[in-house]
């Protein structure tokens, strides 16, 4: 099986129980754990705790916040989780001639280098890319 990349909203979608998306993400949670071989990047954690905490007013020095949507990322089954590395904010800036903002590009640039064939994401942005996009 081809190897995915999972972008941040899947998880922002299924950890905040979104009104017309958590249930597709929940279902993507899911695949995630009973099939394997699904990626995402530092960078997802990191964004994933910001843009909730955000939506839950929450303070990101709380640490028990932090720690649960830390561990809920963690403890998929199925999910690696690839370290940003110099190379990819190299990449990133090239990729950014797609039209990607610095996110998106350091998203694929990890993508890219892990060679995934899909991204799992509903941000239409990735459709500039080689990378077929699906959620």
């Amino acid at each position: 099986m081809a190897r995915k990349y999972v972008d941040t909203n899947v998880f922002v979608y299924w950890l905040c129980g979104h009104p017309t998306l958590g249930e597709k993400a929940k279902k993507w949670i899911e695949k995630i754990e009973k099939e394997g071989n699904y990626i995402t990047s530092t960078l997802t954690l990191y964004e994933t705790i910001v843009i909730i905490a955000g939506l839950a007013n929450k303070n990101l020095k709380d640490r028990e916040f932090v720690k649960t949507i830390i561990n809920s990322l963690l403890s998929l089954k199925g999910l690696k989780i690839e370290p940003i590395i110099k190379d990819d904010f190299k990449k990133a800036i090239e990729l950014m001639n797609l039209g990607l903002d610095l996110e998106d590009s350091l998203h694929l640039a990890v993508a890219l280098r892990k060679n995934t064939k899909e991204i799992i994401s509903n941000d239409s942005d990735f459709d500039k890319t080689n990378i077929k996009r699906v959620f």
